[in-house]
């Protein structure tokens, strides 16, 4: 049996964290937050409400766990092909995205006045928001998706 490659187990895993901190997020909001504020990891009543921008990044990022458990399962080295569409638009979403919340300008996007595209809902250390982490996994899994291609067309 074919050992399977480490830069899919990697998309697989990045995708999974991105997916499972997105819809943490939605249902129970900044868990750093809850626990020091209300003892309560699992509060839906600090739930976050999700902007265009989030839901447009939601739609490119979980359709990739899927891909990369098919591909893990059916050994595809050939899967980044799938992947790569999806992460290339999340890459240019998620940099206007983040570019938008640092420097805020007038959008066409219909984000509501309570839950602007450009809000912090998280925000660590200045610079860590929402848009921030998920342009970060978008970055691991295209770098993941390169060295898929590299190592193709070494073997």
């Amino acid at each position: 049996m074919n050992k399977r490659p480490t830069w899919l187990w990697l998309i697989f895993i990045q995708s999974l964290v991105a997916t499972l901190w997105s819809l943490y997020l939605w249902f129970y909001g900044d868990p750093i937050l809850n626990f020091f504020y209300s003892h309560d990891w699992f509060n839906p009543a600090n739930a976050f409400g999700i902007c265009d921008l989030c839901r447009y990044a939601r739609i490119l990022m979980y359709p990739l766990v899927l891909i990369s458990w098919v591909a893990l399962i059916r050994n595809d080295n050939k899967a980044y092909w799938y992947m790569l569409p999806s992460v290339v638009l999340g890459l240019m979403l998620e940099t206007f995205h983040y570019t938008l919340q640092m420097f805020p300008i007038e959008t066409s996007f219909k984000c509501t006045a309570a839950n602007p595209c450009m809000a912090f809902y998280v925000r660590y250390f200045g610079f860590l928001t929402i848009p921030w982490l998920c342009l970060v996994a978008f970055i691991i899994i295209f770098l993941a998706i390169l060295r898929g291609i590299k190592h193709h067309e070494q073997s």
